[in-house]
């Protein structure tokens, strides 16, 4: 527990002083399915901070389609015990996954994330 904290705080450190993520943070890896179509795909999500398009991190993959992402759920398949990843777009979408939530239906079945953005970090940063 107390290696947690001292992570944390050190994540903390280097975020607001600008400085590189120590290579010990591993990115998160986070799965979007469309139950639609059946197809998923992971991608590597850097635990730094940093809100990122979903379309610049899914846009190539299985769940998109003529470079549009399409995606029912969300689930972070492979993470830190601190990792926090949070899913944006405006007010119509804010989901969050962590330890303890690792699963979360984007709710009204498939859904277009064009506009939405991915943001993973530490808890504490």
């Amino acid at each position: 527990m107390h290696f947690t904290n001292v992570a944390a705080l050190a994540l903390g450190l280097f975020a607001s002083s600008g400085l590189a993520i120590p290579s010990w943070v591993k990115p998160a890896t986070i799965q979007l399915a469309n139950e639609q179509s059946g197809t998923s795909a992971n991608v590597a999500v850097p635990v730094d901070g940093v809100k990122r398009p979903i379309q610049e991190l899914w846009g190539h993959t299985a769940v998109a389609h003529e470079g549009l992402v399409f995606a029912s759920s969300a689930m972070i398949t492979a993470f830190q015990q601190t990792t926090v990843c949070e899913f944006t777009e405006g007010p119509r979408l804010d989901v969050k996954l962590d330890a303890e939530k690792t699963y979360a239906s984007f709710g009204g079945g498939v859904r277009d994330l064009c506009a939405a953005y991915v943001v993973c970090k530490c808890e504490g940063m």
